[in-house]
């Protein structure tokens, strides 16, 4: 049940839903008043959440400053490559593995993997969804790395978890009863690394953080940074809110 809940959750927060509402209650209200008030509120939301640096300057709070690539200096057992970078609504996808804008998650931990920094790579996410959920990341992403040449015995496949807790617990168990003691690279977006740090530590794996895809850029002074407004506001806005409530809900039970 809090599983279909936290999806339902993810659908609420959306801010592009919240201008919707504020645009349909502007049309549809009989009170020239509150229809006047909301669609100043809309107007206001899109200009604030499409300003790129507003958010810029807000995700780089958030993001955290982890270990670099080039600081590895001796090899972890395992990298921990968090799921949800691939997509299998892409088509076509009989032929090739389609990833989706958190692809950098893959490539920055495969780069870790070919430049020696991980020895192993542990893949941990099943599917994520409510409805038509028989689709497998974990399990696609084996088909792949055979594909790409990648041997059976350096990647490991965890395919049962369906959120970031559940991979932190089944992922917790695996390593316990198969690899304990290893020296582990926990691998995520940047954005989604404070909630994974505060899920993998209440398992007590014992990892590094490695963030990757981060969202935040360097500051810029041209106008269209500043004034004008970002179609991609709201996506950026809409992952930010949903680590912030994440991690907030999952506070709340204990998970963190």
């Amino acid at each position: 049940m809090f599983f279909i809940l936290s999806k339902v959750l993810v659908f609420l927060i959306k801010p592009l839903n919240w201008v919707i509402a504020l645009m349909l209650y502007s049309l549809f209200s009989k009170k020239q008043k509150r229809k006047r008030q909301s669609l100043i509120w809309a107007i206001t939301l899109t200009l604030f959440f499409s300003n790129q640096l507003i958010f810029n300057e807000v995700i780089r709070l958030w993001e955290p400053k982890t270990i670099r690539m080039d600081q590895i200096e001796e090899s972890y057992d395992i990298g921990i490559l968090l799921g949800g970078y691939s997509s299998s609504n892409i088509i076509p996808s009989e032929d090739r593995h389609n990833f989706n804008e958190a692809g950098n998650r893959f490539f920055n931990a495969f780069e870790l993997y070919k430049s020696g920094k991980v020895k192993k790579l542990l893949l941990t996410g099943g599917s994520g969804r409510i409805m038509n959920n028989e689709w497998n990341e974990a399990d696609e992403m084996a088909i792949f790395f055979k594909k790409i040449g990648i041997p059976r015995e350096d990647f490991i496949i965890e395919s049962e978890s369906r959120n970031t807790h559940e991979n932190a617990v089944f992922t917790a168990k695996l390593l316990s009863r198969k690899y304990p003691n290893s020296r582990c690279l926990l691998i995520t977006s940047a954005s989604h690394m404070p909630r994974s740090i505060g899920f993998f530590s209440k398992q007590k794996v014992d990892f590094t953080p490695f963030c990757v895809n981060y969202l935040s850029e360097k500051r810029r002074l041209s106008p269209e940074y500043w004034l004008l407004p970002n179609r991609l506001g709201f996506y950026k806005w809409e992952i930010l809110i949903k680590e912030w409530v994440g991690y907030l809900v999952y506070w709340v039970r204990g998970y963190v």
